[in-house]
């Protein structure tokens, strides 16, 4: 009976990552996609434009038009695990 514990608990010991990191996993997964869902609720910058005179008359007129979809796809590629870094 008592080699038996041994094993028992042995096996217990090895099958433990095998069945915690799938759970751990899918946790870290779920906890990080509600944050970045809250993260987007928040307001947009406002648009501005800003005007500079030159010494020649001229006007230069610098405007914020954020795009969208640039961002997105930027946000989108900050959030992905390729390329991975093994630093």
């Amino acid at each position: 009976m008592n080699g038996f514990a041994h094993a028992l608990i042995i096996g217990a010991a090895l099958l433990f990552p095998f069945v915690a990191m799938p759970l751990l996993w899918r946790r870290m997964k779920r906890v990080r996609d509600e944050a970045y869902r809250a993260s987007k609720t928040a307001p947009p910058p406002p648009d501005w434009e800003e005007s500079v005179a030159t010494h020649d008359g001229l006007n230069v007129v610098r405007v914020n038009q954020p795009n969208d979809e640039l961002i997105a796809l930027g946000d989108r590629a900050r959030h992905s695990n390729w390329p991975i870094n093994t630093l």
